[in-house]
């Protein structure tokens, strides 16, 4: 409940301090209910019938009507404001996380179980409550504990030895029953496996990407079926739960009831006896009911729960993911090699190595090729040249210096790359490309020149508002072929070479398009860089055989290097290869 508050008051303080007040006045209600009914009944005790009798009850009556309105506005001015700051919370909340994902500079860090764990309690949090739902229910709880405080304190006007010993009771088997109350509510209402297989099987049946196969193979009765059957566990698990709740609620109650017990005959034996007035008896009567409030349970204290727990696993988050301050050196655009010194890696978690022993230059100002079958390290390999990893061993050193020593996000900025997986944004062309360099502003004709450089100026030219044409259906929009896509993120990968980036990095970016359509775009590609250091990955080898050098890559290390005639006369993996995907296609396009 702390954390909750702590961070509205840190969020909006004038809000929080607005809804403390409201919550305050909420809790004062009851109380004044009591008193004001208290002494209507006195006053109806003392007066007789009559007219006599409006003087003195009237403004009771009154004050009755002023307090039953209150209680009417002021608990739903309570939630209105608790909703409105809990949005707000929500809103910080979710920008804390942005900028903590934001910090690492290595991908590694924000790939590793660790961080996909912290983010999974983040966003399904224990019951798939937020921190508004948390806020919300801290008000909701708030008043009403709040309320029976109050008639703690009226109670303390009657009997103060009674009032402290009941009150500390209460508060003791109130925090029992609603710690055992949550843990029985999470345990019911918690992503469990079958929770989160079921949502899996539910997507399959309309996530566009799987809805295709579902629908060829006719898996559609089957994908529900099995659907059907996790759900069915899933709510059977989280029934049995409730119902362990609902039993520790019950229970409560009764204890509770038991506990109370003596204060209301003590109050019938003083009304006997005359030592209080019916006045006095209706009001610490009320006044001792409203205490029973204390010891409520609802699905509120699982959601308050599950607030403070987010907040602490994005605390959490933050500080797993913060950067450790280091003295850097600045960047500048490399001007001799990149060289990999005995470069070692294995990605965390993994117990073997994708790379292993390497010792690779690739001069400045070169075009590189690497080239190997699937699982060789060619991807991790750019990877780690662009500083998204760091070696497990050995070094990367960058015109004599080691690439730990510069700062890594600079030195990411020097790499115009378009990997395997490049983003499709769902935003016009001209934004697609321009995110290649966010923070250059590019002229409609440095565009075009683009497009020209890459091949997109027919698909352009056939799109409803041209570069302005928004690439998602979703959105008003168009959706694009996957070779029309692979051009746009080739654009990108230009213009952040006219952004100011320096290496040319390309990871199979034309494998959508056919063998004789790569081949011609790579040729324009190299030829757009204009000297231009390009690293170029690619299964199709007679693509790559312009390139420079080219680097056959097996078992985690170089195999063999060299140029496409010089490998193929060395007749080992590379010619090997070549010749095995020569035979596939047309002389002409294929070995020329």
């Amino acid at each position: 409940m702390v954390q909750i508050g702590w961070a509205a008051l840190r969020c909006r303080p004038g809000a929080a301090l607005a809804l403390a007040g409201l919550i305050a006045i909420a809790a004062a209600m009851p109380l004044a209910l009591a008193i004001c009914v208290g002494q209507l009944v006195n006053a109806l005790n003392r007066e007789p019938a009559g007219y006599a009798l409006l003087p003195v009850a009237g403004p009771l009556v009154a004050a009755l009507v002023v307090v039953f309105l209150f209680q009417q506005i002021v608990a739903p001015a309570a939630q209105a404001v608790a909703e409105s700051l809990g949005r707000t919370l929500n809103q910080v909340v979710a920008d804390r996380v942005m900028s903590a994902l934001r910090q690492p500079t290595e991908v590694s860090r924000v790939e590793g179980s660790q961080t996909r764990a912290l983010l999974a309690e983040i966003n399904g949090g224990l019951v798939g409550a937020t921190t508004r739902d948390a806020l919300v229910g801290l008000v909701n709880i708030g008043m009403i504990r709040c309320a029976a405080g109050a008639g703690a304190l009226l109670l303390f006007f009657y009997h103060w030895w009674l009032s402290i010993p009941l009150l500390a009771i209460y508060i003791f088997a109130t925090s029992m029953v609603s710690r055992h109350y949550q843990l029985a509510l999470r345990a019911g209402e918690g992503m469990t496996d079958r929770t989160r297989r079921a949502v899996y099987l539910k997507d399959m049946l309309s996530t566009a990407v799987t809805a295709k196969d579902v629908r060829v193979f006719d898996l559609r009765d089957w994908v529900r079926a099995r659907y059907q059957g996790e759900a069915v566990r899933a709510l059977a698990a989280g029934r049995q739960a409730r119902g362990g709740a609902l039993r520790i609620g019950i229970y409560s109650a009764l204890a509770v009831t038991v506990a109370q017990l003596p204060v209301y005959l003590l109050l019938a034996r003083d009304l006997e006896q005359g030592a209080i007035t019916v006045g006095a008896f209706v009001m610490f009567a009320i006044a001792a009911a409203e205490l029973l409030n204390i010891n409520v349970v609802s699905p509120d204290l699982v959601n308050i729960s599950a607030g403070g727990h987010v907040l602490a696993k994005v605390t959490e988050l933050e500080t797993w993911l913060a950067e450790p301050v280091t003295t850097t050196r600045p960047v500048t655009p490399p001007t001799g090699a990149i060289v990999f010194e005995n470069v070692g890696f294995r990605y965390p978690d993994a117990s073997s190595w994708t790379l292993r022993g390497l010792d690779l230059t690739l001069p400045i100002g070169s075009s590189t090729a690497i080239v190997g079958v699937n699982g060789a390290g060619k991807t991790t390999l750019v990877k780690l040249m662009s500083g998204l990893y760091s070696p497990t061993e050995g070094r990367i050193v960058v015109d004599g210096t080691d690439l730990r020593e510069l700062d890594r996000a600079e030195w990411q900025r020097q790499f115009a790359t378009l990997f395997q997986d490049w983003i499709r944004w769902g935003v016009s062309v001209r934004d697609n490309v321009a995110l290649g360099a966010p923070h250059h502003e590019f002229s409609q004709s440095e565009l075009d020149d683009i497009a020209v450089g890459c091949g997109l100026v027919e698909v352009i030219d056939r799109l409803p508002d041209g570069w302005l044409t928004v690439l998602k259906r979703e959105f008003d929009g168009v959706d694009l072929s996957g070779g029309q896509w692979q051009r746009v993120g080739l654009a990108r990968a230009l213009a952040a070479l006219a952004g100011g980036a320096s290496v040319l990095m390309l990871d199979e970016p034309t494998a959508a398009l056919d063998v004789r359509g790569e081949a011609e775009l790579y040729d324009t590609l190299l030829e757009a860089a204009n000297g231009r250091t390009v690293v170029l990955i690619s299964h199709r080898l007679s693509t790559v055989r312009h390139a420079d050098r080219i680097v056959v890559l097996a078992d985690g290390s170089v195999r063999e290097m060299g140029g496409h005639e010089e490998l193929l006369s060395a007749d080992g993996p590379y010619a090997r290869m070549f010749a095995a995907q020569a035979k596939y296609f047309n002389h002409d396009v294929e070995v020329r």
